[in-house]
């Protein structure tokens, strides 16, 4: 008579459960991953009252005042196609790094912006 296999339980931390605070660091980063996502599909240089970020034509320094600066200034329609373009994972189309920050991305931009 042959013996029953037992199948392989939850290996891995893939399918580990997370502590609260374990849930609320994985949120932040996602929070700011989707916050350097914003940096690369909006011209925040623009408006950015920092000499290196005119210069290099590109958000050098921290991406929260940048966002909270120029969100407002943006026409609705250059806000729309960021949001767009930050779901498909900016311009070098990023893949999520957790489950947590693919449903982020999906959430309105203005969780993110202030």
């Amino acid at each position: 008579m042959a013996r029953r296999r037992k199948k392989p339980g939850m290996r891995g931390l893939d399918h580990k459960r997370l502590t609260p605070e374990e849930e609320d660091e994985q949120r932040e980063a996602a929070f700011a991953a989707i916050r350097l996502l914003y940096r690369d599909a909006l011209p925040l240089w623009q408006v950015c009252p920092r000499a290196p970020c005119k210069r290099h034509r590109r958000c050098c320094g921290e991406v929260r005042p940048c966002l909270e600066r120029g969100w407002p200034l943006l026409p609705a329609a250059v806000q729309d196609a960021a949001y767009e373009e930050v779901q498909r994972g900016g311009p070098r189309r990023l893949p999520p790094a957790t489950h947590t920050e693919w449903e982020l991305r999906r959430f309105p931009p203005s969780n993110f912006v202030h």
